[in-house]
């Protein structure tokens, strides 16, 4: 391709980006740059089902909190660092509870409830102090004093009508401590054996472990949740009457990915949020919303699944993250032109200014959406290395982005394992074993060839075991029977790597190669055939080092 006249000749120098990679540090494009697509619509909409943003890391469901936070007048941002939660997890009523298989789920989703409440109660009246939080309690009592069905949940206001002010790691503990007292009241004598004598749990009789079980059930029990029932319905009630009230609610809730509370509860916790984000459905004029890591869903299914948590029966609530390819162009091309006017001119310089060479007679911005997992986030950080590979020249040429694609695939295996460390601990290990073949794609049956399988299969089986991680069995049963297991221990490896987005699968000759981004998120073992073929996705070709002569 012939080299552009510049008109405006501005030397790319070191340090311009179109960006942060973290919503949270990138405000200077952030909300100039914001592209307005579908899942932002389902988000905002009062009246949608969808309050669950689930999707990648980078997908940009952070972006969408923050954007609503800014842009709506009554907003309030739950920060679960400062929930207090850890009192939770380090109960010793409640950690002995959970050691003998007790079920938390009805106190976890009592917590989330009373918290949900009062965040509510505080943003419509804008309650600051005591004396606001007891009018506005005076104006609901009066409302529904004669309702005899409410009475339950008046008398639950009225209990906490002083405390809608305080902060709520204050409501927390103290409606973790009353449920302490009690299970201490009736199993104290067990709890101090259990903290005196390390695995007393693991040495009780299945009969003692569900006598006492037993004998807690009725202290946690759906007594609170079904007052706070009552509470939700007459929020709900409350405002439908309210002649002119027309103002739209909302409390956002992010960061459950950090370290807010102990592994031990986490998940369970979450779970609970799920159960509990739907039942605030019912007041109409707040939209409670939750943004949530695919991989974090995946923990909590695999951690609750004794619990008989139901994916598909949540699906409705869930609000996707996906992109397309015009979607992610509008983002890169949007953000060249703030990043040239914030920075160096007020002419217009597009991405088809700074990048005007094909590579591989494929469009610049086409062969980078091509190594993403069509993420906000990858494109961002694909064009950030392009740029610096440029530093010092007038545009970006296909050597440099040849070159950017290196650095940009290395630190996409990092981010990827990173990612999914939580869910597939033994990771690193699989994407270690297919860079070994240094081929875009092969089969199940290469896979199987040779001592590679085996040796993948005794360095995963060697590392400690986690009970939810899926490759820890079929590697342990593939080492005890390799004949009989290998094709089996093949497919399971392809199957996660799948699942993260590391390859493509080709079921059948006749289909097409399918990506969980884009495709269906999960394939089943048992769909894939032997003779499935297997390809590595671009994104990853320059950390493991395939194709690098393009």
């Amino acid at each position: 391709m012939a080299k552009r006249k510049h008109t405006n000749p501005i030397r790319l120098n070191d340090g311009m980006t179109i960006g942060s990679l973290a919503a949270e540090t990138d405000d200077d494009y952030l909300f100039d740059c914001f592209v307005h697509y579908p899942p932002v619509d389902i988000a905002m909409k009062i009246d949608s089902h969808g309050s669950i943003l689930t999707g990648r890391t980078g997908a940009g469901k952070t972006a969408i909190i923050r954007y609503i936070a800014t842009h709506v007048e009554h907003s309030v941002q739950i920060q679960p660092s400062d929930m207090a939660m850890s009192y939770v997890s380090n109960s010793d009523a409640l950690l002995f509870l959970h050691a003998i298989g007790a079920d938390l789920d009805l106190l976890f989703q009592a917590l989330w409830k009373h918290v949900l409440c009062i965040e509510f109660i505080r943003l419509r009246w804008a309650v600051t102090d005591s004396e606001k939080s007891r009018s506005i309690f005076g104006r609901i009592a009066e409302k529904f004093s004669r309702d005899q069905r409410k009475q339950k949940a008046l008398r639950y206001l009225r209990e906490w009508e002083g405390e809608f002010w305080i902060t709520m790691d204050e409501n927390i503990k103290t409606i973790t401590e009353r449920v302490e007292k009690k299970v201490e009241a009736e199993l104290g004598g067990e709890i101090k054996r259990w903290k005196a004598r390390g695995q007393y749990d693991k040495q009780m009789s299945v009969d003692k472990k569900t006598d006492l079980v037993r004998r807690v059930r009725s202290i946690i029990s759906g007594e609170q949740l079904s007052e706070l029932s009552g509470v939700i319905d007459i929020l709900s009630e409350f405002d439908a009457s309210e002649q002119g009230q027309q103002s739209k609610y909302y409390i956002l809730i992010d960061k459950l990915d950090e370290n807010w509370v102990d592994t031990s509860v986490r998940f369970r916790l979450i779970r609970a949020l799920i159960e509990t984000v739907k039942t605030f459905r019912r007041v109409r004029n707040l939209k409670v919303l939750v943004a949530m890591r695919t991989d974090i869903l995946e923990r909590v299914v695999q951690e609750t699944k004794d619990i008989s948590y139901q994916r598909e029966k949540s699906e409705e609530y869930f609000i996707k993250m996906k992109w397309n390819r015009p979607q992610l162009r509008l983002l890169a091309d949007t953000r060249i032109l703030k990043m040239y006017r914030r920075q160096y001119t007020a002419q217009d310089v597009h991405f088809a200014d700074l990048f005007p060479y094909q590579i591989n007679r494929t469009d610049a911005i086409d062969y980078i959406i091509d190594r993403t997992l069509m993420r906000p986030r990858d494109v961002i950080a694909f064009v950030n290395e392009c740029l610096r590979a440029a530093d010092g020249t007038l545009e970006v040429t296909a050597t440099h982005v040849r070159r950017g694609e290196i650095e940009y695939s290395r630190l996409r295996r990092e981010a990827l394992e990173h990612e999914w460390q939580s869910a597939f601990p033994t990771l690193k290990l699989l994407l270690d074993f297919i860079a070994e073949t240094r081929k875009e794609a092969f089969q199940i049956g290469d896979m199987t060839a040779g001592s590679r399988l085996e040796q993948l299969g005794l360095n995963v089986a060697s590392e400690p075991k986690i009970d939810f991680d899926p490759t820890h069995a079929a590697a342990t049963a593939f080492c005890e029977s390799p004949a009989e297991n290998a094709f089996l221990f093949a497919k399971g490896v392809a199957a996660i790597l799948y699942r993260v987005g590391a390859v493509g699968l080709k079921l059948d000759p006749g289909d097409r190669f399918r990506y969980s981004h884009q495709d269906e998120p999960i394939i089943s073992v048992a769909l894939i055939p032997d003779e499935a073929k297997v390809r590595v996705h671009p994104m990853l070709h320059g950390a493991l080092k395939i194709n690098l002569g393009h």
